[in-house]
């Protein structure tokens, strides 16, 4: 599939503007090569992902012994597969006649193993639909895409290459492409960049906030620059279809996965210096011309826009978990052991630093959202425990106000977590880390889930980054419908705001909202608060993305 993509990436490229755009093609078989190539470069993003797809996979059929016989028998017959072709890769050709015949003999292996491979599919299709669509996506071609999106919704769908990425916007009426002679190295030092100057604004999630005395010049410099010529580069070329879309939906890779796109400057003329919080505040940011919406694929689109299930009689307004007891011993994350001799490590989990403001949030989200149908888990009853005996499948926002753990940054880590209030002692289930694969197992049928912890959003920004989280996919999974999620150590007075005011702007306006807009006017107003020159700066406003459904 891989070199499909190459092929009609590269075709597209000798064709250069031909195939620009669909309804104004000069010669018919362009629009099918651009859908073409679209469908191509999906299969290679979402090949990226497939370790973490795969496990997640396993862990969700475990309870169903049907569904997890049959995914076993394919990863067997899969590696047989990869085994079979390394071993055609090494064929030697001392002996032309033995090689020949051995060539033959692996092919025809190769074969049938893809046949099988193909009919277990299939049946697992047909006995497990449900789990098919989620756990095995398939791309979607232009037209299945715009009949998806509302009359000013666009899809931004961004392939890095080793040298060279390629860009597809898509809205109702049309599609179109350009390429960037920007590879994943590039883009890398551009994210390094931007990133650098945001860990200068940002303050460790669970430390308390900034000093209140602030002054123009102790405002970090945010480098505006790089984050100009990122928007050049990505979205000034098709800026021109824009013109009347409001909502963009955005599937990124790579090292743009550890970037909001929000904080992209427009202004092609900087005024100011960088760490002048009004020049800051004057400055021209995407966020302001396009509500966005982070998507982990492009085939997620038609799952997150079907209609949501009416809620039931029972139906929860809020259940919150914050403020887990914590003894605050070890003040980063990244000091830690979590894991030893193959379980969690109690006393590396209590020592991480205490949150105590994340209480307040909790506390101001059931005020928002109606104290009286909120359950709310605080302190020590912000357990393992209390999640798995809360009605999860019974509330319209559940939100975790708690430290975010990272799979790969940790000793012992193999995959994300949030953590919550350890127990006296491990038990099943019960361990102070609530992992991807036990939030994949849930059931959701909430319209929010927030996130308001350290990267659960994406990646750092380095190049063979997962584009979204194994946290927000898991809970995607899980059945969650949309997700506010964070790109890096949020201020615990910036997440109160942001998450609280996100929830104020769309109770006052039920329906006529975008869950975007909400988020996006919640940015705005942080960021015009004269009271704390620091919220000018980007580290503050721009964290917090919506994952998911981003529409009414």
């Amino acid at each position: 599939m891989l070199c499909r993509l190459v092929l009609y990436l590269a075709t597209m490229v000798t064709l250069g503007g031909l195939a620009c755009q669909t309804e104004a093609a000069p010669r018919a078989v362009q629009p099918t090569l651009l859908d073409e190539a679209f469908q191509a470069a999906q299969w290679g993003f979402l090949s990226s992902a497939g370790s973490a797809l795969h496990q997640t996979s396993q862990r969700l059929a475990a309870g169903d012994d049907a569904l997890a016989k049959a995914l076993q028998q394919r990863q067997v017959l899969a590696d047989q597969v990869e085994t079979a072709e390394a071993a055609l890769a090494r064929l030697g050709t001392d002996d032309a006649g033995n090689a020949r015949a051995e060539f033959t003999r692996l092919a025809g292996d190769i074969t049938q193993l893809n046949t099988r491979v193909a009919a277990l599919d299939a049946d697992i299709s047909r006995d497990f639909p449900d789990f098919d669509q989620k756990a095995r996506p398939r791309p979607l071609s232009v037209p299945d895409v715009q009949s998806h999106l509302e009359p000013d919704e666009a899809l931004l769908f961004v392939y890095s290459g080793e040298r060279r990425s390629f860009i597809w916007l898509v809205t109702p009426e049309l599609a179109t492409w350009h390429r960037l002679s920007l590879g994943t190295p590039e883009l890398s030092d551009s994210v390094a960049a931007i990133r650098q100057s945001l860990q200068a604004g940002a303050t460790l999630r669970g430390a308390e906030a900034m000093d209140d005395d602030f002054s123009a010049e102790a405002i970090p410099a945010f480098d505006r620059v790089n984050a100009w010529l990122l928007y050049a580069e990505l979205i000034f070329p098709i800026e021109p279809y824009l013109a009347d879309i409001k909502h963009i939906y955005t599937v990124v890779d790579g090292p743009l996965s550890g970037l909001p796109l929000s904080l992209l400057v427009t202004d092609i003329q900087i005024k100011g210096e960088d760490n002048d919080p009004e020049a800051l505040r004057n400055t021209g940011w995407l966020f302001q011309r396009h509500a966005l919406t982070t998507l982990p694929s492009v085939e997620s689109l038609a799952l997150v826009t079907r209609a949501a299930p009416a809620p039931g009689a029972d139906q929860l307004a809020f259940l919150g978990f914050g403020d887990p007891v914590f003894s605050g011993a070890v003040s980063n994350t990244s000091d830690g052991q979590f894991f030893r001799s193959g379980g969690a490590d109690l006393d590396s989990i209590r020592a991480l630093a205490p949150l105590p403001n994340t209480r307040r949030e909790i506390n101001r989200l059931a005020d928002v959202l109606g104290r009286d149908r909120s359950a709310i888990h605080l302190g020590a009853d912000a357990s393992e425990h209390a999640v798995r005996a809360a009605p999860m499948n019974r509330a319209d926002v559940i939100a975790f106000a708690t430290h975010g753990l990272l799979s790969g940054e940790l000793r012992g880590l193999a995959e994300p977590a949030l953590v919550l209030t350890p127990p006296d002692k491990i038990e099943p289930g019960n361990d102070g880390l609530l992992t991807s694969s036990e939030i994949a197992s849930m059931s959701f049928t909430a319209d929010w889930v927030v996130l308001s912890a350290c990267n659960t959003a994406g990646s750092d920004g380095r190049p063979d980054a997962e584009g979204l989280s194994g946290l927000a996919r898991a809970f995607l999974l899980a059945g969650a419908r949309s997700l506010l999620v964070s790109h890096w150590p949020v201020r615990d007075d910036a997440a109160a705001r942001l998450t609280t005011d996100t929830f104020t702007a769309l109770s006052a306006a039920p329906g006529t909202r975008r869950k975007s807009e909400a988020l996006q006017q919640a940015m705005q107003t942080l960021m015009q608060d004269e009271s704390d020159p620091s919220l000018a700066h980007p580290a503050a406003w721009a964290p917090f993305v919506v994952v998911g459904h981003g529409g009414y």
